[in-house]
């Protein structure tokens, strides 16, 4: 099973999902950055065990909810969890920091 990430399209959207109680991972990427395409396919794969929803943000589509988020550089990460940030990665992703992280999200 492959998950697939939401792709926000509106701040109407981005405010919806980030107001959740369930975890939600925000990766924030730009069209033009191989690293972000890069490391997409790796998130995806290691949330496949874990029960929390991925949606992707295009910064160059959605400046103002990167700015919002205090997004600078991409890829980054942002755990949501009960609508507070748990978690900030951003350009090196730490991947065994996000593992753990949504280990201790578990039921």
């Amino acid at each position: 099973m492959s998950i697939i990430p939401t792709m926000i399209k509106s701040r109407e959207q981005y405010e919806e999902l980030i107001s959740k109680q369930d975890p939600v991972m925000l990766y924030f990427s730009s069209q033009n950055c191989n690293v972000c395409h890069a490391v997409l396919p790796e998130v995806l794969e290691l949330v496949e065990e874990y029960p929390v929803e991925v949606a992707q943000i295009k910064v160059d589509e959605l400046p103002e909810i990167a700015g919002q988020s205090l997004v600078f550089t991409v890829p980054t990460i942002l755990m949501m969890y009960e609508g507070r940030e748990i978690l900030r990665e951003s350009r090196f992703i730490d991947f065994a920091t996000l593992e753990k992280t949504l280990g201790l999200l578990q039921p």
